[in-house]
């Protein structure tokens, strides 16, 4: 009589064996799952590991490394307002804009000043200013020194906090 109940005790294990193993694969692919997302890893040192077929990535220099840092550094910008006081094309547009960078430096220290080139012209801009007003009030300063002083709608640099 017992032995009658013992194939289907067998039988029981067997079938659920399969089952067992399969919530245990399942729980282990999970686990790979997640090492293999490159977001938990930093993606160079995951591509300087070998790898189960023998293969190996070797990166040469920093190029790439350096690249990504740089893109992570840039400065966020939004749509403003700068004064734009010097324009020129000629030969000496450069050496013109440095010096009026440096005079304007020290009549009006807390003005961001930039000096950007845009062939054939060379620029000096003035401030960081989110809207019209800010600028136009500003302009109104410095019209005195530069009768040219214009403003323009560009990309500004985030004021400091």
């Amino acid at each position: 009589m017992c032995c009658k109940k013992m194939p289907s005790v067998f039988m029981a294990f067997f079938m659920a064996f399969p089952c067992l193993c399969n919530a245990q694969n399942t729980a282990e692919k999970k686990e790979t799952e997640k090492k293999d997302t490159l977001v938990l890893y930093d993606i160079f040192d995951k591509l300087s590991e070998t790898s189960h077929g023998g293969g190996k990535v070797t990166l040469a220099g920093d190029d790439i490394k350096s690249i990504i840092n740089d893109t992570k550094n840039v400065k966020k910008q939004l749509k403003g307002y700068r004064i734009r006081i010097f324009r020129d094309n000629s030969q000496t547009a450069r050496q013109k804009a440095e010096n009026i960078k440096a005079n304007i430096g020290k009549e009006y220290p807390s003005l961001p000043i930039y000096i950007t080139h845009n062939s054939p012209d060379f620029h000096v801009e003035v401030g960081d200013f989110r809207n019209h007003d800010e600028a136009e009030k500003t302009k109104r300063t410095l019209i005195n020194s530069y009768p040219e002083a214009t403003l323009v709608n560009v990309n500004i640099n985030f004021p400091p906090l």
